[in-house]
């Protein structure tokens, strides 16, 4: 009689369990929890496991996909009817939160300069370069540039040499375009070999991007400072918003004090005060307490509309990353999806 009890007990365990199974396969609850676990180890994320993270999407035993698209299908995501192109990302992981026209390469402005950034802090911190002069004052083109007060933005004083610390800041804080370009020709010797850098570099990343400016400029504003590299008239940077994503995850992973720069809302470098104009930073337009941004680099030009590519690590999450491309309200849809992202559980 006990015997038979044990098995009607294990019968009824069996079928328990079965159950179980059948309701997480049903929901995709399985997949989310495997993904959970290989995510939130506690081993730290190397840059070599980046690659193979960032398009990482797990699967039910019913072959249906979880994980990257649970965000997206959520019917309470956000519409975000004012962007053309967007991105969130998880910052450690790679695993992409939520996405809209993800892969279509778009110009992108001063939000390029990710990538010149990214270049100019593998250099100056191989070579210990953060306090080496740069002679940027000593190119006319640029120095012309500087005093153009529409691309401008941050003013090269002849025979000055500024440092690539106060380069660096300036093209951060203030997006000076010829800061930038001059950092560029700090690191590869000239703005033509440092933008094939920029192209080599993408192509290294596997990333649908195609660079012509350091800066971000179209060719219609280098052109008459000599500083076109290809393209006509109209060209400018091509950049998908994944591939900005899965260049500041790079920035942030491999340079996490870029985050003291991209935060800094005002800051007086050489007498000329830099302001930020990310609007989402404490105390600007767009902030919110329970909204902690601290970076990471805003553009416009009018072919390319509002672009930003933000960053914010909520309480007790991982750092998130969002890209928001030819946007027609300055930081209403990057608010909207930072904080959908935040009220959702992470696969």
């Amino acid at each position: 009689m006990e015997e038979v009890n044990m098995r009607e007990k294990t019968r009824f365990r069996l079928k328990l369990a079965i159950g179980v199974i059948v309701i997480l396969a049903a929901t995709g609850s399985y997949g989310v929890i495997q993904h959970h676990r290989m995510m939130t180890s506690s081993r730290p994320i190397t840059t070599r496991q980046i690659k193979k993270r960032v398009n990482y999407v797990s699967h039910t035993p019913s072959g249906r996909k979880v994980g990257q698209l649970a965000l997206i299908k959520n019917p309470r995501a956000p519409k975000m009817k004012y962007a053309k192109s967007v991105v969130a990302m998880d910052a450690k992981t790679g695993q992409i939160l939520y996405q809209r026209n993800p892969n279509q390469p778009r110009k992108v402005a001063s939000v390029a300069k990710l990538m010149t950034l990214y270049l100019v802090e593998q250099k100056a911190n191989h070579v210990h370069g953060w306090d080496q002069p740069v002679k940027a004052a000593q190119n006319k083109q640029l120095r012309k540039m500087s005093y153009n007060k529409k691309i401008g933005g941050f003013k090269f004083k002849k025979s000055h040499r500024y440092t690539v610390r106060q380069l660096f800041q300036a093209a951060m804080i203030q997006s000076s375009n010829n800061s930038a370009i001059a950092l560029g020709e700090w690191v590869a010797g000239n703005n033509r070999t440092f933008v094939k850098m920029m192209n080599a570099q993408a192509k290294a990343w596997h990333i649908k991007a195609h660079f012509i400016s350091a800066s971000g400029l179209e060719n219609d504003d280098l052109k008459p400072y000599g500083l076109k590299v290809a393209g006509n008239s109209q060209a400018g940077n091509m950049v998908s918003a994944k591939a900005l994503a899965i260049i500041a995850q790079h920035l942030l992973i491999q340079h996490p004090g870029v985050i003291k720069t991209s935060r800094v809302v005002s800051k007086k470098v050489d007498g000329q005060t830099l302001y930020n104009v990310n609007e989402l930073l404490p105390g600007k337009a767009f902030a919110k307490k329970n909204l902690p941004v601290d970076g990471l680099k805003t553009g416009f030009t009018p072919d390319a509309g509002f672009c930003f590519v933000g960053t914010e690590q909520p309480k007790h999450k991982d750092r998130v990353i969002t890209v928001v491309l030819h946007d027609v309200k300055d930081m209403t849809d990057t608010r909207s999806l930072m904080y959908f992202v935040n009220a959702n559980p992470r696969a």
